[in-house]
């Protein structure tokens, strides 16, 4: 049990911002924050739905600003192109436009009023059930207070217990106000009109009650307290759950909840290990570097937290997921730059394909407004989505060049679409959903590129959020703190478009759907230049001899062929291979933020690199990491090891699922035509063991012991035909059929 315990040794602490150390639970629609206190606590309620003041404006003609640039990066005037570049055109044509911001519910304030000096502190989440606790001792009796949010009926269920009677005061507070509170027969609820946000609360259990102002005070030992949070109008009536037992209700949730949770099982650390709080992990981590059961519980918080923020009928993760106890958040909005992909990297082989579809519907939903973009800022037929989109707001949005002239948002997530479709085989989605989503993007890569001499070229082309090194100096009067993107053939846009189309064509064959233009994909295809290679013996950023790279930034874009993608492996072009590598190498530790560390891991892992991998994820430990395991940005306390950005510390989960991608690609990687088993284990980890990983037809069971015996067990779901690599040690051709499965032994003797 202890190893699907997550523990911490004190309250919230984060001053004045204490939601960003609370702990969180939440069923996908409603986000819960408990912060842990003792005489003043606080259960913070956020809903998925509630966004405010966006404004989505109707996009005006900016084709001739576009061609503008275009003309002066060809004749290589780039200040000039960043000056005058799309987003201070459209300002000054008066352009309306914004991104919405999620706003909180509300919270629910318990007061309570000890009589003695506390000891014996502890909160943390049953991560295996979605359950959170916090327990305490006030003189020799102990209190208990136990929380879930149902993920099978949407309501919160507390249980609040004690050896003696206590008092505990129950008041709610909206986000704008609550405007009315109702006491009801069995507890309360109150609304705010003007946010359409409601919290009932009622109580369950042998207690008495006593109305007070603005709330209720619940006097018992041992009681339940539910709490349902509506927005919009919406509406869960309590009374049908009256008659309900805690451990009924809990019940109920860990049947649907459980199940995603144990899909997928990696153990990297002894059971003792975990025994140790998140304090006492994390205090290993500054004296040395993290211990292997941090780098386990990571993995189990980010999955767990990953499906607290999930449902087949709600938004996709945004950078806070459901859990923020402010409004007006810095970077609420979804970025698909980086950091929505990001956060959806483990899902498939983590056995969590359920969350993609709101995925690809999110985006897909808005088509309309994509083509409308690409064709009054561009000129273009088909798709063009701007990096920064909210639940109403999909057009150009920020005045930010590096996202304004950015052009392969749309054929990044058609790598996600891609891969659910490999993975789950969901033929309706395809059809329907994926392969128009493709082809329109398609549509705008074939009106976007130039020719010179028969090769493709992309001009303007931005490599996010990159300049390059020769042209930082350019005075672009540039207020976006970004000097110079607008540049030309990035290339993370050719990697992109060459993988979107060699995917639209296999979709082509497969379904029959856009058969006559297969041709000029084709085409296309074989216009895309080959990679470059700088004088360092690094890939170049930008395919232009022009252009220099900076090495000193946090995104890694043109390593796009290795990672997320896997176009370029060791075994189909090692000299390219080891020239991707180098140009990680080169990039700046120090110009890191909590996400590009994790990016990083992730690649260094792809590499086979497994110290570098885990030396990253140690940075974030030292850096960016809280005692919650919630990720910031950057290292607010100023310890030289990440970027510094204003003295911030902005909550982004996108480093949290990023790390878990990262373990799982330490300990196994699918790549077209191959099963990698333990490519990247850092020897930290002496032991192990993976259960049920998912790649395309099957799953992979295997164990490794510090003697270096190795049993691995492949199971097929479907005809199986690929290599079966154990790194370092074995290599065959595996064969199955569907329903079969094989057991092998190895041994690194």
């Amino acid at each position: 049990m202890s190893r699907h315990l997550y523990t911490i040794d004190r309250p919230a602490s984060c001053y004045g911002q204490v939601w960003r150390e609370a702990l969180p639970l939440g069923n996908g629609f409603t986000g819960v924050l408990i912060y842990g206190a003792i005489a003043e606590e606080t259960v913070h309620f956020n809903r998925y739905d509630l966004w405010e003041n966006g404004v989505d404006g109707a996009v005006p003609d900016m084709t001739d600003t576009f061609r503008k640039m275009r003309e002066d990066i060809i004749h290589g005037d780039y200040a000039a192109a960043n000056r005058d570049n799309i987003m201070y055109a459209l300002l000054g044509k008066g352009y309306a436009s914004c991104t919405e911001t999620p706003f909180p519910l509300g919270a629910l304030r318990l007061s309570f009023s000890p009589d003695n000096v506390f000891k014996h502190y502890r909160r943390g989440i049953d991560l295996q059930k979605g359950e959170a606790f916090v327990e305490f001792c006030v003189g020799e009796h102990k209190y208990v207070r136990k929380a879930f949010v149902s993920r099978d009926s949407d309501i919160t269920v507390m249980r609040m217990s004690a050896d003696i009677e206590f008092t505990v005061k129950y008041t709610p507070e909206l986000f704008g106000g609550a405007d009315s509170i109702e006491m009801t027969g069995n507890g309360f609820r109150a609304a705010c009109a003007e946010k359409e946000t409601a919290m009932n609360v009622a109580f369950i259990g042998d207690f008495m009650s006593k109305n007070v102002e603005n709330g209720v005070e619940i006097t018992g030992r041992d009681y339940m307290v539910l709490v349902c949070c509506s927005s919009h109008g919406s509406h869960i009536d309590l009374d049908g759950y009256l008659s309900e037992t805690y451990e009924t209700l809990l019940s109920k949730h860990t049947a649907l909840y459980t199940p995603l949770y144990d899909a997928v099982d990696i153990r990297l650390a002894e059971e003792a290990e975990f025994e140790k709080s998140n304090d006492k992990l994390l205090d290993e981590a500054f004296e040395d570097r993290m211990p292997a059961a941090l780098i386990e519980r990571c993995w189990r918080f980010g999955r767990y937290l990953f499906i607290s923020a999930t449902a087949e009928n709600s938004y996709p993760v945004h950078l806070y997921g459901l859990w923020f106890g402010e409004n007006k958040l810095l970077w609420s909005q979804y970025v698909a730059n980086e950091n929505v992909e990001m956060t959806y990297w483990h899902a498939l082989p983590g056995g969590l394909a359920y969350a993609l579809p709101p995925l690809i519907r999110y985006y897909t939903s808005r088509t309309a407004k994509f083509r409308e973009c690409a064709k009054q800022v561009f000129g273009m037929n088909g798709i063009w989505i701007s990096a920064y989109t909210t639940p109403h707001v999909g057009g150009l949005s920020v005045p930010v060049s590096v996202i304004s002239n950015w052009i392969s948002c749309a054929g990044w997530l058609c790598r996600h679409f891609c891969e659910y479709y490999v993975y789950s085989g969901d033929e309706q989605l395809l059809r329907e959903e994926i392969l128009p989503f493709m082809h329109e993007t398609a549509c705008f890569y074939c009106d976007y590129v130039i020719f010179d001499d028969g090769k493709v070229q992309f001009v303007p082309s931005v490599s996010p959020e990159n300049t390059p090194r020769n042209l930082m100096e350019l005075d672009t009067q540039s207020a976006t703190g970004h000097n110079c993107p607008a540049a030309k053939n990035a290339t993370m846009d050719f990697a992109i478009m060459k993988e979107l189309l060699t995917n639209l064509l296999a979709g082509i064959e497969s379904t029959g759907m856009y058969a006559d233009e297969a041709d000029e994909y084709r085409r296309l295809l074989s216009a895309i230049p080959g990679y470059m290679v700088n004088s360092d013996g690094a890939v170049k950023e930008w395919m232009s001899a022009e252009l220099d790279d900076n090495y000193e930034h946090r995104h890694l874009s043109h390593i796009y062929p290795v990672f997320p993608g896997n176009e370029v492996t060791e075994d189909n072009a090692p000299e390219l291979f080891a020239a991707f590598r180098r140009a990680v190498e080169l990039r700046e530790l120090g110009s890191q933020v909590g996400w590009s560390l994790t990016h990083m891991a992730n690649i260094y892992a792809r590499f086979g690199l497994a110290e570098k991998a885990a030396e990253c994820l140690d940075v974030l430990s030292k850096s960016v990491l809280l005692p919650n395991l919630f990720t910031l940005h950057n290292d607010w306390r100023h310890m030289g090891m990440t970027l510094n950005w204003k003295d911030s510390a902005i909550v982004c989960l996108d480093a949290v699922f990023g790390a878990v991608s990262a373990v799982q690609e330490m300990v196994f990687r699918y790549e077209k035509d191959a099963l990698v088993i333990l490519p990247a284990v850092p020897e930290r980890v002496l032991s192990g063991s993976v259960r049920g990983i998912v790649f395309p037809g099957g799953t992979a069971d295997f164990a490794w012991d510090e003697g270096g015996k190795i049993r691995l067990t492949v199971k097929a779901a479907a005809d199986i035909d690929t290599k079966l690599i154990i790194r370092g040690i074995h290599r065959e051709r595996l064969n199955l059929n569907a329903g079969e499965s094989r057991t092998l032994e190895f041994s690194r003797d």
